[in-house]
Protein backbone atom coordinates (compact mmCIF):
# COMPACT_ATOMS: atom_id res chain seq x y z
CA UNK A 1 0.00 0.00 0.00
CA UNK A 2 1.55 3.56 -1.10
CA UNK A 3 1.39 5.91 1.79
CA UNK A 4 -0.99 8.81 2.17
CA UNK A 5 0.59 11.66 2.34
CA UNK A 6 -0.97 15.21 2.14
CA UNK A 7 -1.42 17.04 -0.97
CA UNK A 8 -2.78 20.28 -3.35
CA UNK A 9 -5.49 21.24 -3.21
CA UNK A 10 -27.14 21.72 -11.40
CA UNK A 11 -43.79 18.95 -14.18
CA UNK A 12 -45.02 18.55 -17.79
CA UNK A 13 -46.76 22.24 -18.33
CA UNK A 14 -50.73 20.60 -18.47
CA UNK A 15 -53.02 21.82 -21.25
CA UNK A 16 -56.13 22.72 -21.10
CA UNK A 17 -57.98 21.97 -24.24
CA UNK A 18 -61.95 22.82 -24.40
CA UNK A 19 -64.57 22.12 -27.00
CA UNK A 20 -67.52 23.71 -28.37
CA UNK A 21 -70.48 22.57 -30.12
CA UNK A 22 -71.78 23.92 -32.95
CA UNK A 23 -74.41 22.81 -35.53
CA UNK A 24 -73.57 20.40 -38.44
CA UNK A 25 -74.45 20.63 -42.12
CA UNK A 26 -74.51 17.92 -44.36
CA UNK A 27 -73.19 18.57 -47.88
CA UNK A 28 -73.51 15.44 -50.52
CA UNK A 29 -70.42 15.66 -52.52
CA UNK A 30 -70.23 13.07 -55.11
CA UNK A 31 -67.19 10.13 -54.77
CA UNK A 32 -64.79 11.57 -57.45
CA UNK A 33 -64.76 15.23 -55.69
CA UNK A 34 -64.23 13.31 -52.68
CA UNK A 35 -61.51 11.74 -53.26
CA UNK A 36 -59.55 14.03 -55.13
CA UNK A 37 -60.34 16.99 -52.50
CA UNK A 38 -58.92 14.33 -49.96
CA UNK A 39 -55.64 14.01 -51.60
CA UNK A 40 -55.04 17.41 -52.14
CA UNK A 41 -55.96 18.42 -47.99
CA UNK A 42 -54.13 14.82 -46.71
CA UNK A 43 -51.21 14.62 -48.92
CA UNK A 44 -49.30 17.84 -47.54
CA UNK A 45 -49.65 16.51 -44.16
CA UNK A 46 -48.58 13.04 -44.75
CA UNK A 47 -45.07 14.91 -46.59
CA UNK A 48 -44.95 17.29 -43.56
CA UNK A 49 -45.23 13.69 -41.10
CA UNK A 50 -42.50 11.72 -43.10
CA UNK A 51 -40.18 14.43 -42.34
CA UNK A 52 -40.88 15.41 -38.48
CA UNK A 53 -40.70 11.30 -37.98
CA UNK A 54 -38.10 10.39 -39.92
CA UNK A 55 -35.28 8.87 -37.28
CA UNK A 56 -32.64 11.61 -36.31
CA UNK A 57 -28.93 11.04 -37.23
CA UNK A 58 -27.38 10.71 -34.34
CA UNK A 59 -25.02 13.43 -32.96
CA UNK A 60 -20.83 12.62 -33.37
CA UNK A 61 -20.40 11.49 -29.94
CA UNK A 62 -23.56 11.62 -28.82
CA UNK A 63 -24.68 9.24 -25.63
CA UNK A 64 -27.54 7.97 -25.33
CA UNK A 65 -30.66 8.95 -23.25
CA UNK A 66 -28.78 9.67 -20.00
CA UNK A 67 -32.05 9.66 -18.13
CA UNK A 68 -32.76 5.67 -19.35
CA UNK A 69 -29.26 5.02 -17.22
CA UNK A 70 -30.36 1.92 -14.73
CA UNK A 71 -27.71 0.52 -12.49
CA UNK A 72 -29.34 -2.52 -10.20
CA UNK A 73 -26.83 -4.25 -7.61
CA UNK A 74 -27.46 -4.33 -3.47
CA UNK A 75 -28.82 -0.67 -3.53
CA UNK A 76 -31.77 -1.32 -5.40
CA UNK A 77 -32.01 0.34 -8.80
CA UNK A 78 -30.75 3.36 -9.51
CA UNK A 79 -31.84 6.00 -12.49
CA UNK A 80 -29.40 8.22 -13.42
CA UNK A 81 -30.43 11.76 -14.47
CA UNK A 82 -27.83 14.47 -15.51
CA UNK A 83 -28.29 17.98 -14.95
CA UNK A 84 -25.86 21.10 -14.93
CA UNK A 85 -25.92 23.28 -11.89
CA UNK A 86 -24.34 26.64 -11.57
CA UNK A 87 -23.39 28.91 -8.39
CA UNK A 88 -26.14 31.90 -7.90
CA UNK A 89 -24.86 35.04 -8.95
CA UNK A 90 -24.80 36.47 -5.14
CA UNK A 91 -22.21 34.33 -4.66
CA UNK A 92 -20.09 34.73 -7.84
CA UNK A 93 -17.19 36.88 -6.68
CA UNK A 94 -14.44 38.00 -9.60
CA UNK A 95 -11.35 37.23 -6.84
CA UNK A 96 -10.42 33.76 -8.49
CA UNK A 97 -6.45 33.83 -7.47
CA UNK A 98 -5.57 34.05 -11.16
CA UNK A 99 -1.93 35.48 -11.63
CA UNK A 100 -2.28 39.04 -13.33
CA UNK A 101 0.25 37.92 -16.18
CA UNK A 102 1.53 34.65 -17.40
CA UNK A 103 3.88 33.05 -15.07
CA UNK A 104 5.31 29.85 -15.54
CA UNK A 105 7.31 28.13 -12.69
CA UNK A 106 9.80 24.97 -14.54
CA UNK A 107 10.87 23.99 -10.70
CA UNK A 108 13.79 21.95 -10.13
CA UNK A 109 15.83 22.50 -13.63
CA UNK A 110 17.62 24.96 -15.49
CA UNK A 111 16.91 27.11 -18.81
CA UNK A 112 17.48 24.64 -21.11
CA UNK A 113 15.73 22.01 -18.91
CA UNK A 114 12.82 24.68 -19.50
CA UNK A 115 13.54 25.01 -23.08
CA UNK A 116 14.00 20.95 -23.82
CA UNK A 117 10.37 20.62 -22.00
CA UNK A 118 8.70 23.45 -23.93
CA UNK A 119 10.10 21.38 -26.97
CA UNK A 120 9.05 18.20 -25.75
CA UNK A 121 5.23 19.07 -25.81
CA UNK A 122 5.47 20.84 -29.32
CA UNK A 123 6.65 24.32 -28.94
CA UNK A 124 8.62 25.43 -32.09
CA UNK A 125 12.42 25.36 -31.87
CA UNK A 126 12.25 29.34 -32.88
CA UNK A 127 9.73 29.98 -30.51
CA UNK A 128 11.01 27.82 -27.45
CA UNK A 129 14.39 29.77 -27.70
CA UNK A 130 12.93 32.89 -27.98
CA UNK A 131 10.78 32.27 -24.53
CA UNK A 132 14.25 31.45 -23.15
CA UNK A 133 14.83 35.11 -22.78
CA UNK A 134 12.06 35.46 -20.80
CA UNK A 135 13.46 32.95 -17.88
CA UNK A 136 14.82 33.71 -15.10
CA UNK A 137 16.44 31.88 -12.32
CA UNK A 138 13.55 31.21 -8.83
CA UNK A 139 15.04 30.34 -5.90
CA UNK A 140 12.47 29.50 -4.11
CA UNK A 141 11.53 26.23 -6.74
CA UNK A 142 15.46 26.01 -7.48
CA UNK A 143 14.16 26.30 -11.02
CA UNK A 144 13.19 28.78 -13.80
CA UNK A 145 10.31 31.28 -13.91
CA UNK A 146 9.41 31.94 -17.17
CA UNK A 147 7.07 35.30 -18.06
CA UNK A 148 5.84 34.50 -22.13
CA UNK A 149 4.72 37.56 -24.01
CA UNK A 150 1.01 37.56 -23.38
CA UNK A 151 -0.02 37.84 -26.92
CA UNK A 152 1.97 35.08 -28.12
CA UNK A 153 0.17 32.86 -25.11
CA UNK A 154 -3.23 34.28 -26.63
CA UNK A 155 -2.21 32.86 -30.09
CA UNK A 156 -1.31 29.42 -29.17
CA UNK A 157 -3.11 26.23 -30.71
CA UNK A 158 -5.57 24.45 -28.50
CA UNK A 159 -3.83 21.19 -28.87
CA UNK A 160 -0.67 23.11 -27.82
CA UNK A 161 -2.03 24.88 -25.44
CA UNK A 162 -3.29 21.49 -23.87
CA UNK A 163 -0.06 19.76 -23.90
CA UNK A 164 2.16 22.83 -22.47
CA UNK A 165 -0.70 23.35 -19.65
CA UNK A 166 -1.21 19.86 -18.85
CA UNK A 167 2.34 20.29 -18.17
CA UNK A 168 2.53 22.95 -16.35
CA UNK A 169 -0.28 21.67 -13.70
CA UNK A 170 1.85 18.35 -13.32
CA UNK A 171 4.74 20.63 -11.25
CA UNK A 172 1.98 21.80 -8.82
CA UNK A 173 3.92 24.89 -8.86
CA UNK A 174 1.50 26.78 -11.57
CA UNK A 175 -1.92 27.78 -9.96
CA UNK A 176 -3.58 28.88 -12.98
CA UNK A 177 -3.59 25.19 -14.36
CA UNK A 178 -3.87 23.89 -11.20
CA UNK A 179 -6.97 25.78 -10.78
CA UNK A 180 -8.11 26.00 -14.17
CA UNK A 181 -12.04 26.11 -14.99
CA UNK A 182 -13.06 22.85 -16.46
CA UNK A 183 -16.20 20.93 -17.63
CA UNK A 184 -16.93 17.17 -19.02
CA UNK A 185 -18.53 18.34 -22.76
CA UNK A 186 -18.02 18.82 -26.07
CA UNK A 187 -18.38 22.83 -26.98
CA UNK A 188 -18.15 25.77 -25.37
CA UNK A 189 -21.99 26.30 -25.78
CA UNK A 190 -22.54 23.39 -23.86
CA UNK A 191 -20.07 24.49 -21.27
CA UNK A 192 -21.60 27.83 -20.77
CA UNK A 193 -25.15 27.19 -21.53
CA UNK A 194 -27.45 30.05 -20.66
CA UNK A 195 -24.81 32.50 -19.62
CA UNK A 196 -26.06 35.83 -20.59
CA UNK A 197 -22.73 36.94 -21.66
CA UNK A 198 -22.22 38.82 -25.21
CA UNK A 199 -20.91 37.26 -28.26
CA UNK A 200 -17.73 39.33 -27.77
CA UNK A 201 -16.76 37.72 -24.87
CA UNK A 202 -17.61 34.06 -26.02
CA UNK A 203 -14.71 35.29 -28.52
CA UNK A 204 -12.26 36.17 -26.29
CA UNK A 205 -12.58 32.94 -24.29
CA UNK A 206 -13.29 30.15 -26.94
CA UNK A 207 -9.54 30.35 -28.56
CA UNK A 208 -8.11 29.99 -25.05
CA UNK A 209 -9.87 26.51 -24.32
CA UNK A 210 -8.02 23.52 -24.50
CA UNK A 211 -9.01 20.16 -23.66
CA UNK A 212 -7.73 16.95 -21.36
CA UNK A 213 -9.06 13.93 -21.92
CA UNK A 214 -13.02 14.31 -21.78
CA UNK A 215 -12.98 17.40 -20.22
CA UNK A 216 -12.56 21.37 -21.76
CA UNK A 217 -10.23 23.42 -19.50
CA UNK A 218 -9.78 27.48 -19.31
CA UNK A 219 -6.86 28.78 -17.68
CA UNK A 220 -6.44 32.20 -19.05
CA UNK A 221 -8.98 34.33 -17.25
CA UNK A 222 -6.89 37.44 -16.72
CA UNK A 223 -6.50 37.38 -20.62
CA UNK A 224 -10.07 37.95 -20.29
CA UNK A 225 -10.40 40.05 -17.59
CA UNK A 226 -8.66 43.06 -19.12
CA UNK A 227 -11.06 43.34 -22.05
CA UNK A 228 -14.01 43.39 -19.88
CA UNK A 229 -16.15 45.07 -17.58
CA UNK A 230 -16.76 43.91 -14.03
CA UNK A 231 -20.55 42.59 -14.47
CA UNK A 232 -19.21 40.54 -17.62
CA UNK A 233 -17.29 39.07 -15.93
CA UNK A 234 -19.27 37.96 -12.86
CA UNK A 235 -21.95 36.51 -16.05
CA UNK A 236 -19.12 34.42 -17.28
CA UNK A 237 -17.91 33.31 -14.04
CA UNK A 238 -21.32 32.05 -12.75
CA UNK A 239 -20.54 30.14 -16.24
CA UNK A 240 -17.14 29.47 -16.27
CA UNK A 241 -18.05 27.63 -12.57
CA UNK A 242 -21.48 25.38 -14.17
CA UNK A 243 -20.43 21.60 -12.93
CA UNK A 244 -22.49 18.40 -14.17
CA UNK A 245 -23.68 16.20 -11.82
CA UNK A 246 -26.81 14.20 -11.57
CA UNK A 247 -29.84 13.09 -10.00
CA UNK A 248 -30.15 9.50 -8.64
CA UNK A 249 -33.79 7.81 -8.20
CA UNK A 250 -33.87 4.67 -6.73
CA UNK A 251 -36.52 2.10 -7.15
CA UNK A 252 -36.85 -1.63 -5.38
CA UNK A 253 -36.96 -4.97 -7.01
CA UNK A 254 -38.64 -7.95 -5.49
CA UNK A 255 -40.37 -7.06 -2.48
CA UNK A 256 -38.08 -9.39 -0.63
CA UNK A 257 -34.99 -7.12 -1.40
CA UNK A 258 -36.42 -4.70 1.47
CA UNK A 259 -34.24 -5.71 3.81
CA UNK A 260 -31.45 -5.99 2.33
CA UNK A 261 -31.63 -2.05 0.97
CA UNK A 262 -32.49 -0.93 4.90
CA UNK A 263 -29.25 -2.83 5.67
CA UNK A 264 -27.18 -1.08 2.77
CA UNK A 265 -28.87 2.91 2.79
CA UNK A 266 -29.14 2.21 6.69
CA UNK A 267 -25.41 2.31 7.83
CA UNK A 268 -24.09 4.61 10.67
CA UNK A 269 -27.02 3.74 12.64
CA UNK A 270 -29.87 5.07 10.27
CA UNK A 271 -32.08 1.92 9.32
CA UNK A 272 -35.03 2.63 11.38
CA UNK A 273 -34.50 6.01 10.09
CA UNK A 274 -35.01 5.43 6.73
CA UNK A 275 -37.22 1.76 6.43
CA UNK A 276 -40.36 3.79 6.33
CA UNK A 277 -39.24 5.37 3.51
CA UNK A 278 -38.03 1.99 1.59
CA UNK A 279 -41.29 0.17 2.80
CA UNK A 280 -43.42 3.30 1.07
CA UNK A 281 -41.78 2.42 -2.69
CA UNK A 282 -41.48 -1.55 -2.35
CA UNK A 283 -45.25 -1.26 -1.56
CA UNK A 284 -45.92 0.54 -4.75
CA UNK A 285 -46.98 3.59 -3.73
CA UNK A 286 -44.05 5.43 -4.80
CA UNK A 287 -42.26 3.76 -8.14
CA UNK A 288 -39.04 5.99 -7.13
CA UNK A 289 -37.24 8.02 -4.37
CA UNK A 290 -34.50 10.88 -5.09
CA UNK A 291 -31.62 8.95 -3.18
CA UNK A 292 -31.09 12.81 -0.79
CA UNK A 293 -33.82 11.61 0.59
CA UNK A 294 -31.33 8.28 2.16
CA UNK A 295 -28.03 10.05 3.20
CA UNK A 296 -27.02 11.02 6.33
CA UNK A 297 -28.05 15.03 7.18
CA UNK A 298 -24.70 15.97 6.25
CA UNK A 299 -25.21 14.84 2.77
CA UNK A 300 -28.56 15.67 2.61
CA UNK A 301 -27.74 19.24 3.05
CA UNK A 302 -24.97 19.92 1.17
CA UNK A 303 -25.65 17.45 -1.51
CA UNK A 304 -26.45 20.06 -4.95
CA UNK A 305 -25.39 23.70 -2.80
CA UNK A 306 -22.41 25.98 -2.51
CA UNK A 307 -20.59 26.98 0.84
CA UNK A 308 -21.92 30.22 1.51
CA UNK A 309 -18.96 31.44 3.30
CA UNK A 310 -19.26 33.27 7.30
CA UNK A 311 -17.01 35.85 9.13
CA UNK A 312 -15.95 32.98 11.23
CA UNK A 313 -14.73 31.21 7.85
CA UNK A 314 -11.65 33.70 7.94
CA UNK A 315 -10.62 32.12 11.21
CA UNK A 316 -9.82 28.77 9.69
CA UNK A 317 -7.30 27.03 8.26
CA UNK A 318 -9.25 26.64 4.93
CA UNK A 319 -12.31 26.27 3.73
CA UNK A 320 -14.70 23.04 3.57
CA UNK A 321 -12.43 20.58 0.88
CA UNK A 322 -12.57 17.02 -0.12
CA UNK A 323 -11.25 15.28 3.55
CA UNK A 324 -13.44 17.06 5.72
CA UNK A 325 -16.27 16.32 3.66
CA UNK A 326 -15.88 12.75 3.29
CA UNK A 327 -15.01 12.28 7.45
CA UNK A 328 -18.04 14.29 8.09
CA UNK A 329 -20.05 11.86 6.54
CA UNK A 330 -21.35 10.50 9.01
CA UNK A 331 -21.46 13.36 11.67
CA UNK A 332 -24.63 15.31 13.08
CA UNK A 333 -22.12 18.06 13.31
CA UNK A 334 -19.56 18.90 11.01
CA UNK A 335 -16.65 18.39 12.66
CA UNK A 336 -13.82 21.57 11.98
CA UNK A 337 -10.94 20.11 13.11
CA UNK A 338 -10.52 17.85 9.77
CA UNK A 339 -10.04 21.27 8.29
CA UNK A 340 -6.24 20.60 9.22
CA UNK A 341 -4.41 18.52 6.71
CA UNK A 342 -2.91 16.64 9.24
CA UNK A 343 -5.65 16.16 11.72
CA UNK A 344 -7.85 14.73 8.77
CA UNK A 345 -4.83 12.00 7.47
CA UNK A 346 -3.98 11.24 11.36
CA UNK A 347 -7.83 10.38 11.82
CA UNK A 348 -8.12 8.33 7.94
CA UNK A 349 -5.06 6.13 9.24
CA UNK A 350 -6.02 5.23 13.04
CA UNK A 351 -10.02 5.27 12.80
CA UNK A 352 -10.57 3.66 9.40
CA UNK A 353 -9.38 0.25 7.89
CA UNK A 354 -8.84 -0.44 4.20
CA UNK A 355 -10.71 -2.58 2.52
CA UNK A 356 -10.91 -4.42 -0.62
CA UNK A 357 -14.08 -5.84 -2.50
CA UNK A 358 -17.73 -4.82 -2.43
CA UNK A 359 -18.11 -0.72 -1.15
CA UNK A 360 -20.37 -0.17 0.95
CA UNK A 361 -22.12 3.41 1.52
CA UNK A 362 -19.86 5.71 3.30
CA UNK A 363 -16.76 4.53 2.67
CA UNK A 364 -14.01 6.66 1.91
CA UNK A 365 -12.19 6.68 -1.49
CA UNK A 366 -8.90 7.90 -1.40
CA UNK A 367 -7.29 8.94 -4.62
CA UNK A 368 -3.22 8.84 -4.69
CA UNK A 369 -0.86 9.53 -7.34
CA UNK A 370 2.31 7.95 -8.85
CA UNK A 371 4.23 9.03 -6.22
CA UNK A 372 2.12 7.74 -3.34
CA UNK A 373 0.96 11.22 -2.25
CA UNK A 374 -3.04 11.44 -1.71
CA UNK A 375 -4.75 14.19 -3.56
CA UNK A 376 -8.89 13.41 -3.65
CA UNK A 377 -11.14 11.96 -1.62
CA UNK A 378 -14.63 11.14 -2.09
CA UNK A 379 -17.30 8.74 -0.28
CA UNK A 380 -19.61 6.25 -1.78
CA UNK A 381 -22.92 6.13 -2.88
CA UNK A 382 -24.03 3.28 -4.77
CA UNK A 383 -22.37 1.54 -7.88
CA UNK A 384 -19.97 4.10 -8.99
CA UNK A 385 -21.57 6.72 -7.84
CA UNK A 386 -19.76 8.76 -5.47
CA UNK A 387 -20.23 12.16 -3.18
CA UNK A 388 -17.34 14.56 -3.85
CA UNK A 389 -16.28 18.25 -2.84
CA UNK A 390 -13.65 19.08 -6.04
CA UNK A 391 -11.52 21.51 -4.60
CA UNK A 392 -11.81 24.40 -1.56
CA UNK A 393 -13.52 26.82 -3.86
CA UNK A 394 -16.46 28.79 -2.05
CA UNK A 395 -17.56 28.00 -5.93
CA UNK A 396 -17.50 24.33 -5.57
CA UNK A 397 -20.58 22.85 -5.24
CA UNK A 398 -20.92 18.95 -3.49
CA UNK A 399 -22.04 16.76 -6.26
CA UNK A 400 -22.97 13.45 -6.99
CA UNK A 401 -20.33 12.00 -10.36
CA UNK A 402 -18.97 8.58 -10.92
CA UNK A 403 -15.73 7.19 -10.20
CA UNK A 404 -14.64 7.76 -13.77
CA UNK A 405 -15.86 11.36 -14.42
CA UNK A 406 -13.38 12.25 -10.97
CA UNK A 407 -10.91 10.47 -12.66
CA UNK A 408 -11.04 12.95 -15.17
CA UNK A 409 -11.48 16.02 -13.30
CA UNK A 410 -8.03 15.20 -11.69
CA UNK A 411 -6.33 13.68 -14.70
CA UNK A 412 -4.20 16.48 -14.42
CA UNK A 413 -2.85 15.43 -11.30
CA UNK A 414 -2.74 11.10 -12.05
CA UNK A 415 -3.48 9.88 -15.39
CA UNK A 416 -3.96 6.34 -13.54
CA UNK A 417 -4.49 7.12 -9.69
CA UNK A 418 -4.36 3.93 -6.68
CA UNK A 419 -8.07 4.14 -5.28
CA UNK A 420 -7.67 2.98 -1.27
CA UNK A 421 -10.88 2.19 -0.16
CA UNK A 422 -11.56 3.12 3.49
CA UNK A 423 -14.41 2.05 5.96
CA UNK A 424 -14.94 3.61 9.47
CA UNK A 425 -14.36 1.43 12.27
CA UNK A 426 -17.23 0.26 14.40
CA UNK A 427 -19.90 1.50 11.99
Amino acid sequence: MGTLRGGGGAAAEAERAGSARSAVTYLAIPRPWFISLLVILVAPWLAVAAFLLKPEAPAEGRPPDPAQERRVGRWGKLTLLPIVIAPPMELVFTDWGFSPHPAWFFPGTDADGAVALLRAVGVPGEDADRLRGKMRTERRTGGVLLLPDPAWVRGLEPGLRGRLYHLLAGNGFNPDQVQAFRFRGASLEEWLGGAMIDGRTRGLVEPLVYRDGDYMLFSDIELVRAEIGEEELRRLGKGLFRQRTVLAGLSVGAPGDLDALVEYWGRGGRRTEIRPLLESISRGESETVDVVHLLPPFARDRLYSYPQLSVADLDRPTVANCLWTALNFFSSRPDDRFLDDAVALRTLREDYFIVEGELELGDIIAFVDESGDFFHAVVQIADNLVFSKNGISALSPWTLMTLEEVKGYYRWRSENPRLIVHRRKGL
